[in-house]
């Protein structure tokens, strides 16, 4: 169970999954809802459509430990690891009737949201795991010509819980940052190797050799 993954998905066809701010806040507030071994998708009937706080689960409750996310309008990504014998497979079952159920209830459609299963993908290295936070959390640059201010002023993404001090955290219920910040450090460090990073894949995609974020 220590192992860490990249976890994504994104809506049939490519579609918007996410289509008004009251989307994306269900969503993550279904990150922390649907991360218990005791709760079933059906609870998204009475949940709140404002984002929740003091809501943190103890972490013998937990399915899986969130590192990281970012939410694009036709896809998502996730950083985690199990916590529980199949934790991911169970939270994101969960999640993702969850949300799928809100959705179509909401716009009186049938039918599935995503394209298929979530995509699962182990970090086998030191470098993969090095490079993963910095991947999710920049995916809002590839349409504002790679802007770190577009990063930094994304609300739907959790690089705030690394880069800003404590205080300033949004969503401390939801991210477990407990082991990526002994790699980073300080928000200082983290803040300069998301601007490498994000120069860097820039510089890579511009000559052809990148090609790795989603539509």
């Amino acid at each position: 169970m220590d192992t860490i993954y990249h976890i994504y998905n994104r809506g049939v066809e490519k579609r918007t999954i996410f289509l008004d701010d009251r989307d994306r806040i269900r969503f993550i507030n279904s990150l922390a809802i649907f991360n218990s071994s005791d709760l079933d998708p059906n609870v998204s009937r009475t949940m709140r459509n404002t984002l929740m706080t003091g809501v943190r689960l103890q972490s013998d409750d937990q399915l899986v430990e969130i590192m990281a996310f970012c939410l694009m309008p036709n896809h998502f990504h996730l950083m985690m690891r199990a916590r529980t014998e199949r934790g991911i497979s169970k939270f994101m079952q969960k999640l993702g009737t969850g949300y799928a159920n809100y959705f179509n209830l909401r716009r009186q459609r049938v039918g599935s949201l995503f394209q298929n299963k979530y995509k699962s993908v182990p970090i086998m290295d030191d470098a993969h795991f090095l490079w993963l936070p910095h991947y999710i959390h920049c995916n809002p640059a590839k349409k504002n010509d790679w802007s770190p201010t577009s990063v930094k002023g994304y609300r739907w993404s959790s690089y705030g819980e690394y880069a800003e001090d404590a205080g300033n955290k949004r969503y401390p219920e939801i991210i477990d940052t407990t082991f990526l910040s002994e790699i980073f450090e300080t928000p200082e460090n983290f803040r300069k190797q998301t601007q490498e990073w994000l120069k860097s894949y820039s510089e890579s995609e511009a000559d052809g050799t990148n090609a790795l974020i989603i539509d």
